[in-house]
Protein backbone atom coordinates (compact mmCIF):
# COMPACT_ATOMS: atom_id res chain seq x y z
CA UNK A 1 0.00 0.00 0.00
CA UNK A 2 2.50 2.44 1.11
CA UNK A 3 5.09 1.16 -1.92
CA UNK A 4 2.17 2.03 -4.38
CA UNK A 5 1.20 5.32 -2.84
CA UNK A 6 4.90 6.67 -3.05
CA UNK A 7 4.74 5.46 -6.63
CA UNK A 8 1.52 7.26 -7.04
CA UNK A 9 3.27 11.12 -5.39
CA UNK A 10 6.28 10.20 -7.60
CA UNK A 11 3.77 10.12 -11.07
CA UNK A 12 2.28 13.18 -9.70
CA UNK A 13 5.05 14.92 -8.97
CA UNK A 14 6.33 14.61 -12.77
CA UNK A 15 2.90 15.17 -14.03
CA UNK A 16 2.88 19.03 -11.86
CA UNK A 17 6.38 19.23 -13.53
CA UNK A 18 5.20 19.02 -16.31
CA UNK A 19 2.12 21.74 -15.54
CA UNK A 20 4.52 23.77 -14.12
CA UNK A 21 7.13 23.88 -17.07
CA UNK A 22 3.88 24.95 -19.59
CA UNK A 23 2.05 27.49 -17.03
CA UNK A 24 -0.48 28.04 -20.25
CA UNK A 25 -1.92 24.33 -19.51
CA UNK A 26 -3.26 25.67 -15.99
CA UNK A 27 -5.74 28.23 -17.59
CA UNK A 28 -7.55 25.70 -19.41
CA UNK A 29 -9.23 23.45 -16.65
CA UNK A 30 -10.03 26.84 -14.94
CA UNK A 31 -11.89 28.61 -18.00
CA UNK A 32 -13.83 25.07 -18.57
CA UNK A 33 -14.96 24.96 -14.91
CA UNK A 34 -15.64 28.51 -14.67
CA UNK A 35 -17.89 28.28 -17.79
CA UNK A 36 -19.67 25.73 -16.28
CA UNK A 37 -20.56 27.14 -12.94
CA UNK A 38 -21.71 29.87 -14.96
CA UNK A 39 -23.81 27.36 -16.92
CA UNK A 40 -24.94 25.78 -13.86
CA UNK A 41 -25.69 29.37 -12.51
CA UNK A 42 -27.82 30.50 -15.03
CA UNK A 43 -29.53 27.25 -16.30
CA UNK A 44 -29.73 24.71 -13.53
CA UNK A 45 -30.37 26.99 -10.66
CA UNK A 46 -33.61 28.55 -12.37
CA UNK A 47 -34.80 25.14 -13.25
CA UNK A 48 -34.61 23.84 -9.32
CA UNK A 49 -36.74 26.89 -8.57
CA UNK A 50 -38.93 25.86 -11.44
CA UNK A 51 -38.79 22.56 -10.64
CA UNK A 52 -40.82 22.90 -7.39
CA UNK A 53 -43.66 24.49 -8.26
CA UNK A 54 -47.13 23.05 -8.46
CA UNK A 55 -47.67 23.56 -11.56
CA UNK A 56 -47.14 20.69 -13.93
CA UNK A 57 -45.80 23.30 -17.26
CA UNK A 58 -43.99 25.04 -14.97
CA UNK A 59 -42.34 21.93 -12.99
CA UNK A 60 -41.58 20.69 -16.70
CA UNK A 61 -39.92 23.36 -17.61
CA UNK A 62 -37.52 23.54 -14.44
CA UNK A 63 -36.73 19.81 -15.16
CA UNK A 64 -35.88 21.26 -18.60
CA UNK A 65 -33.43 23.55 -17.61
CA UNK A 66 -31.65 21.51 -15.15
CA UNK A 67 -31.10 19.08 -18.10
CA UNK A 68 -29.69 21.42 -20.15
CA UNK A 69 -27.69 23.30 -17.94
CA UNK A 70 -25.84 20.41 -16.51
CA UNK A 71 -25.46 18.73 -20.19
CA UNK A 72 -23.77 22.75 -20.80
CA UNK A 73 -21.84 21.92 -18.15
CA UNK A 74 -20.51 18.84 -18.98
CA UNK A 75 -19.62 19.30 -22.75
CA UNK A 76 -18.01 22.89 -21.55
CA UNK A 77 -15.20 20.85 -18.77
CA UNK A 78 -15.25 17.70 -21.45
CA UNK A 79 -14.35 20.69 -24.43
CA UNK A 80 -11.95 22.06 -22.38
CA UNK A 81 -10.28 18.86 -21.23
CA UNK A 82 -9.83 17.84 -24.81
CA UNK A 83 -8.01 21.46 -25.47
CA UNK A 84 -5.92 20.01 -22.41
CA UNK A 85 -5.28 16.78 -23.30
CA UNK A 86 -4.19 18.34 -27.14
CA UNK A 87 -1.75 20.62 -25.53
CA UNK A 88 -0.34 18.42 -22.64
CA UNK A 89 0.54 16.12 -25.77
CA UNK A 90 2.64 18.68 -27.33
CA UNK A 91 4.46 18.93 -23.74
CA UNK A 92 4.97 15.66 -23.20
CA UNK A 93 6.60 15.33 -26.47
CA UNK A 94 9.00 17.91 -26.24
CA UNK A 95 7.18 20.59 -28.19
CA UNK A 96 6.02 23.99 -26.78
CA UNK A 97 2.12 23.58 -26.19
CA UNK A 98 0.38 25.30 -28.98
CA UNK A 99 -3.00 26.26 -27.78
CA UNK A 100 -4.21 27.63 -30.79
CA UNK A 101 -3.75 24.44 -33.02
CA UNK A 102 -5.28 22.50 -29.82
CA UNK A 103 -8.23 24.60 -29.83
CA UNK A 104 -8.67 23.55 -33.37
CA UNK A 105 -8.54 20.10 -32.23
CA UNK A 106 -11.13 20.29 -30.00
CA UNK A 107 -13.46 22.52 -32.67
CA UNK A 108 -12.66 19.19 -35.34
CA UNK A 109 -14.26 17.16 -32.40
CA UNK A 110 -17.02 18.91 -31.51
CA UNK A 111 -19.65 16.32 -32.42
CA UNK A 112 -17.57 13.43 -30.87
CA UNK A 113 -17.58 15.59 -27.80
CA UNK A 114 -20.65 17.20 -27.73
CA UNK A 115 -22.01 13.18 -28.13
CA UNK A 116 -19.61 12.10 -25.16
CA UNK A 117 -21.62 15.03 -22.82
CA UNK A 118 -24.57 13.64 -23.62
CA UNK A 119 -23.23 9.91 -22.49
CA UNK A 120 -21.71 11.43 -19.70
CA UNK A 121 -24.91 13.71 -18.15
CA UNK A 122 -27.04 10.65 -18.90
CA UNK A 123 -24.70 8.42 -16.98
CA UNK A 124 -24.28 10.74 -14.20
CA UNK A 125 -28.14 11.53 -13.63
CA UNK A 126 -29.06 7.58 -13.56
CA UNK A 127 -26.31 7.20 -11.27
CA UNK A 128 -28.02 10.42 -8.71
CA UNK A 129 -31.33 8.84 -9.14
CA UNK A 130 -30.12 5.64 -8.12
CA UNK A 131 -27.70 7.03 -5.06
CA UNK A 132 -31.19 9.48 -4.30
CA UNK A 133 -33.74 6.85 -4.95
CA UNK A 134 -32.54 3.69 -4.14
CA UNK A 135 -31.84 3.46 -0.39
CA UNK A 136 -28.57 2.28 1.36
CA UNK A 137 -28.21 -0.27 -1.41
CA UNK A 138 -28.63 2.24 -4.14
CA UNK A 139 -26.44 4.66 -2.94
CA UNK A 140 -23.61 1.52 -2.69
CA UNK A 141 -24.41 0.36 -5.99
CA UNK A 142 -24.04 4.03 -7.31
CA UNK A 143 -20.80 4.50 -5.74
CA UNK A 144 -19.55 1.49 -7.02
CA UNK A 145 -21.17 2.27 -10.31
CA UNK A 146 -19.33 5.48 -10.23
CA UNK A 147 -15.97 4.13 -9.44
CA UNK A 148 -16.19 1.43 -12.32
CA UNK A 149 -17.36 4.14 -14.81
CA UNK A 150 -14.44 6.47 -13.92
CA UNK A 151 -12.33 3.90 -14.27
CA UNK A 152 -13.31 2.92 -18.07
CA UNK A 153 -13.44 6.13 -19.48
CA UNK A 154 -10.77 7.38 -17.67
CA UNK A 155 -8.72 7.75 -20.90
CA UNK A 156 -11.83 8.81 -22.73
CA UNK A 157 -10.57 12.05 -23.46
CA UNK A 158 -6.72 11.03 -24.63
CA UNK A 159 -8.49 9.02 -26.96
CA UNK A 160 -10.91 11.99 -28.36
CA UNK A 161 -8.13 14.72 -28.44
CA UNK A 162 -5.33 12.11 -30.01
CA UNK A 163 -7.58 8.90 -32.11
CA UNK A 164 -10.89 11.40 -32.88
CA UNK A 165 -13.42 8.50 -32.77
CA UNK A 166 -16.58 8.41 -31.48
CA UNK A 167 -17.40 8.18 -28.04
CA UNK A 168 -18.89 5.18 -28.64
CA UNK A 169 -15.58 3.75 -29.70
CA UNK A 170 -13.84 6.04 -27.37
CA UNK A 171 -15.48 4.11 -24.69
CA UNK A 172 -14.74 0.40 -25.57
CA UNK A 173 -10.94 1.89 -26.36
CA UNK A 174 -10.30 3.90 -23.31
CA UNK A 175 -12.16 0.55 -20.79
CA UNK A 176 -9.60 -1.65 -23.52
CA UNK A 177 -6.60 0.07 -22.73
CA UNK A 178 -7.30 0.48 -18.76
CA UNK A 179 -8.10 -3.43 -18.61
CA UNK A 180 -4.27 -3.82 -20.07
CA UNK A 181 -2.56 -1.54 -17.67
CA UNK A 182 -5.43 -0.82 -14.73
CA UNK A 183 -2.41 0.00 -11.63
CA UNK A 184 -1.03 2.94 -13.09
CA UNK A 185 -4.15 4.82 -13.69
CA UNK A 186 -5.56 3.67 -9.97
CA UNK A 187 -2.01 4.76 -8.52
CA UNK A 188 -1.60 8.15 -10.10
CA UNK A 189 -5.30 9.27 -10.25
CA UNK A 190 -5.88 7.97 -6.82
CA UNK A 191 -3.37 10.18 -5.28
CA UNK A 192 -3.91 13.26 -8.13
CA UNK A 193 -7.26 12.70 -6.60
CA UNK A 194 -6.42 12.78 -2.73
CA UNK A 195 -4.33 15.89 -3.10
CA UNK A 196 -7.00 18.01 -4.82
CA UNK A 197 -9.57 17.29 -2.59
CA UNK A 198 -7.79 17.31 0.92
CA UNK A 199 -6.80 20.96 -0.99
CA UNK A 200 -10.39 22.20 -1.59
CA UNK A 201 -11.70 20.73 1.47
CA UNK A 202 -9.41 22.82 3.09
CA UNK A 203 -10.31 25.63 1.00
CA UNK A 204 -13.92 25.04 1.71
CA UNK A 205 -13.15 24.83 5.89
CA UNK A 206 -11.46 28.74 5.66
CA UNK A 207 -14.08 30.09 3.71
CA UNK A 208 -17.00 28.49 6.34
CA UNK A 209 -15.26 29.72 8.97
CA UNK A 210 -15.27 32.98 6.88
CA UNK A 211 -18.40 33.23 6.30
CA UNK A 212 -19.32 32.32 10.24
CA UNK A 213 -16.75 35.13 11.54
CA UNK A 214 -18.54 37.55 9.17
CA UNK A 215 -22.10 36.99 10.55
CA UNK A 216 -20.68 38.43 13.57
CA UNK A 217 -20.98 41.42 14.73
CA UNK A 218 -17.80 42.83 15.27
CA UNK A 219 -16.34 45.02 12.51
CA UNK A 220 -13.16 43.29 12.75
CA UNK A 221 -14.45 40.17 12.44
CA UNK A 222 -16.37 40.80 9.88
CA UNK A 223 -13.22 42.45 7.49
CA UNK A 224 -11.06 39.35 9.12
CA UNK A 225 -14.18 37.15 7.66
CA UNK A 226 -13.97 38.70 3.95
CA UNK A 227 -10.23 37.58 3.93
CA UNK A 228 -10.59 34.12 4.86
CA UNK A 229 -13.59 33.49 2.47
CA UNK A 230 -11.31 34.68 -0.18
CA UNK A 231 -8.11 32.91 0.74
CA UNK A 232 -10.41 29.68 0.85
CA UNK A 233 -12.24 30.69 -2.31
CA UNK A 234 -8.48 31.12 -3.76
CA UNK A 235 -7.43 27.74 -2.49
CA UNK A 236 -10.25 25.73 -3.32
CA UNK A 237 -9.61 27.12 -7.15
CA UNK A 238 -6.21 26.13 -7.00
CA UNK A 239 -7.14 22.77 -5.92
CA UNK A 240 -9.23 22.54 -8.77
CA UNK A 241 -6.41 23.51 -11.58
CA UNK A 242 -3.87 21.97 -10.01
CA UNK A 243 -6.48 18.39 -9.76
CA UNK A 244 -7.55 19.37 -13.59
CA UNK A 245 -3.97 20.17 -15.12
CA UNK A 246 -2.01 17.46 -13.45
CA UNK A 247 -4.88 14.73 -14.28
CA UNK A 248 -5.12 15.84 -17.93
CA UNK A 249 -1.11 15.53 -18.34
CA UNK A 250 -0.94 11.98 -16.32
CA UNK A 251 -3.73 10.83 -18.76
CA UNK A 252 -2.25 11.51 -21.77
CA UNK A 253 1.23 9.69 -20.41
CA UNK A 254 -0.74 7.17 -19.96
CA UNK A 255 -2.71 6.66 -23.16
CA UNK A 256 0.88 6.98 -24.53
CA UNK A 257 2.61 4.11 -22.27
CA UNK A 258 -0.65 1.72 -23.09
CA UNK A 259 -1.48 2.39 -26.52
CA UNK A 260 1.98 2.64 -27.73
CA UNK A 261 4.64 0.81 -25.29
CA UNK A 262 6.48 4.39 -24.73
CA UNK A 263 7.10 6.81 -22.31
CA UNK A 264 6.91 10.13 -22.84
CA UNK A 265 8.03 13.47 -21.14
CA UNK A 266 9.47 12.91 -17.62
CA UNK A 267 7.89 10.12 -17.24
CA UNK A 268 9.92 6.63 -17.64
CA UNK A 269 8.88 3.19 -18.67
CA UNK A 270 9.81 1.45 -15.22
CA UNK A 271 7.82 4.60 -13.38
CA UNK A 272 4.55 3.41 -14.69
CA UNK A 273 5.53 -0.19 -15.25
CA UNK A 274 6.43 -0.62 -11.16
CA UNK A 275 3.18 1.05 -10.69
CA UNK A 276 1.27 -2.07 -12.63
CA UNK A 277 3.35 -4.37 -10.87
CA UNK A 278 2.60 -3.10 -7.51
CA UNK A 279 -1.02 -3.10 -8.28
Amino acid sequence: MFQRMRQGWELTKKAWGVVRSNPQLTKLPLIGGALAVVAALVLVLPGIVLASSDSDVTRGTGYALIALGSYAASFLVIYYNVILAAGANDALEGREPDLEAARRTARNRLPDIAAWALVSAIVSLLLSVLRDRGGAAGRIAASMGAAIWGLVTFLVVPVLALEGVGPVAAIKRSGKLVHQRWGQQVTGNFVIGGISGIATFVGVAIGVLGVVMITSASTASIALGGVLVLLGLCVAVAAAVFGGATRGVFGVALYHFVAEDRAVGPFTNNDLASAARAS
